[in-house]
C-alpha cells in the first residue's frame, strides 16, 4: 500500500518541488496552500490531494489534521515547509512582523504538528519533518527575527525527536543554505530603515550567492523522510548548507562565529574566503 505524506506550503519552492518528486515516487500527497488561486498548481500531478490552509491559523491545525487523514486513509509522514520570511534590521521591524514571524513558523508549526502526533503515536510510526534554516543554526544580520524562528525550530525538532522516540515517531529537521526560491520575491521587508543600516545590508547581501536549485533540498527532505534513521535529527543541504556545519567542527563555534562577523562587517580573513570559494564552487573545505 502506497504511503501518503502531507506537505504544507506547497505553490512553489520546496513545497512544489518536494510535491513533485515524493508523487514519482509513488507517495499519495497531501498538499496545502495558502490562497484558492493556488489550489490547481498541482493540476497533472497523480495522487496529490490539495487543500487550503493558513498554517499560521492555529485554530484550523485539527480540523485540517482529520481532513488529511480522510484523504487517502492514513497519514505516514508531515513536512512542514510553510514560511514566513520578514528582513531587515530589528529596529525598524514592527512587532507585528516579529509576532507574524513566530506564528508561521513557530506557533503555526507546532500546532499542526501537535494535530497529528496522536494519529503517529497510535499507529506507532510516523516521520515529522520540520524546515529549519542555516540562519537558524547560526544567526545572520537584518534576518535575525527571522533567524531566531528557525533555530526555535531546531530546538523544537530536537526536543521532539527524544520526547516521540518510544513511539516509534521520527523527527528531524532540514537546514536549507542559500536557495533559489520565489521566497525572496514574497520577503516582507522591514520599513523607514534608517541610513545607517544601508552600508551594512548592502555589504552583506551583496556578498551573497545566487543559492542552489530547491531540488538540492528536497533531496534532504526525502533522505530524512525515508533514511529510516530515527536518532538523525539534522539534514543540510546546499554548499554553504553544507559548509557552515563542517566549519564549525573544524574551527570551533566560537572561532568560526569570529570568522563570520569579521566577513559580514567587511573584513573576511584568507581562511574565510577559502570557504566561500569552497561552497560556491561547491568542492571539499580544508583546512
Amino acid at each position: 500500500m502506497s504511503k501518503t505524506i502531507v506537505i504544507t506550503g506547497t505553490n512553489s519552492g520546496f513545497g512544489l518541488a518536494a510535491v513533485k518528486r515524493f508523487a514519482s515516487e509513488g507517495w499519495n500527497v497531501v498538499a496545502t496552500v495558502r490562497k484558492e488561486e493556488y489550489l490547481t498548481v498541482h493540476d497533472g500531478i497523480t495522487n496529490v490531494k490539495t487543500l487550503l490552509l493558513d498554517v499560521s491559523d492555529e485554530g484550523a491545525a485539527e480540523a485540517f489534521a482529520r481532513d488529511a487523514i480522510a484523504a487517502f486513509g492514513r497519514v505516514d509522514a508531515l513536512v512542514n515547509n510553510a514560511g514566513y520570511y520578514q528582513m531587515g534590521p530589528l529596529e525598524a521591524s514592527s512587532m507585528e512582523q516579529v509576532h507574524q514571524q513566530f506564528q508561521t513558523n513557530v506557533f503555526g508549526l507546532m500546532a499542526l504538528t501537535k494535530a497529528f502526533v496522536p494519529t503517529f503515536r497510535e499507529q506507532r510510526s510516523g516521520v515529522i519533518v520540520n524546515l529549519s534554516s542555516i540562519s537558524g543554526d547560526q544567526g545572520y544580520p537584518y534576518t535575525s527575527v527571522y533567524a531566531a524562528s528557525k533555530a526555535a525550530v531546531a530546538a523544537f525538532s530536537e526536543g521532539l525527536n527524544v520526547e516521540l522516540a518510544d513511539f516509534g515517531v521520527s523527527v528531524k529537521a532540514v537546514f536549507p543554505g542559500a536557495h533559489a526560491t520565489r521566497i525572496f520575491t514574497k520577503i516582507d521587508i522591514a520599513g523607514n530603515v534608517p541610513d545607517d543600516y544601508q552600508p551594512g545590508i548592502q555589504r552583506f547581501f551583496g556578498a551573497q550567492g545566487t543559492g542552489s536549485a530547491p531540488e538540492v533540498t528536497v533531496d534532504a527532505i526525502w533522505a530524512a523522510v525515508v533514511d529510516g534513521d530515527q536518532a538523525r535529527v539534522r539534514y543540510y543541504s546546499g554548499p554553504d548548507g553544507e559548509i557552515v556545519p563542517r566549519a564549525q567542527q573544524m574551527l570551533g563555534r566560537d572561532w568560526y562565529w569570529r570568522e563570520f562577523r569579521n566577513a559580514a562587517l567587511g573584513n573576511p580573513s584568507p581562511l574565510w574566503k577559502s570557504m566561500v570559494r569552497a561552497g560556491d564552487e561547491q568542492v571539499e573545505f580544508k583546512l
